[in-house]
């Protein structure tokens, strides 16, 4: 099965070595990732009911941007899938997180009948590591009349 498409994020779950379990984006994620058929991808994940800044500007205070920003994830790239090895691996060109452009995040991915799984490899994160697994739903093309439409004109 290609990875090429289009995908609705089902859960996120991040398990530590000590067997601990967190939910990073609440029981209920949003997200979406798109896999291009031209080797470029999107992904975002986000936490529902992150508050909205007061001022309804991008200044806030700083409780109001700690929470969008641990509340949110988004990156954008190129990717390159290793059937072989079960890899896909993403080549930061932008991210939320300023410390992963420019680099490959390579990621492990499996098909569980209809749904896409992609874990990280082991995280090290102060003494411990952990692993995330995401687990999306592809999305169906819009049928007639439902969703975005485009119509090109001949000049």
């Amino acid at each position: 099965m290609s990875i090429i498409g289009t995908y609705r994020l089902v859960s996120c779950t991040m398990r530590w070595s000590d067997g601990q379990e967190e939910l990073p984006y609440g029981e209920s994620p949003e997200g979406l990732l798109v896999y291009a058929p031209t080797g470029h991808f999107t992904g975002h994940l986000m936490r529902q009911g992150v508050p909205r800044f007061r001022s309804g500007a991008r200044r806030a205070a700083d409780q109001e941007i700690r929470a969008a920003f641990l509340g949110y994830l988004g990156y954008y790239g190129t990717y390159v899938v290793d059937e072989s090895a079960g890899t896909v691996t993403h080549s930061v060109l932008g991210s939320w997180h300023p410390n992963w452009v420019d680099t490959d995040q390579v990621r492990h991915f499996s098909f569980k009948r209809d749904k896409l799984v992609i874990e990280t490899p082991p995280i090290s994160s102060a003494g411990r590591w952990y692993r995330t697994r995401l687990v999306w739903r592809r999305e169906d093309a819009p049928s007639t009349g439902s969703g975005p439409t485009s119509t090109l004109v001949a000049s």
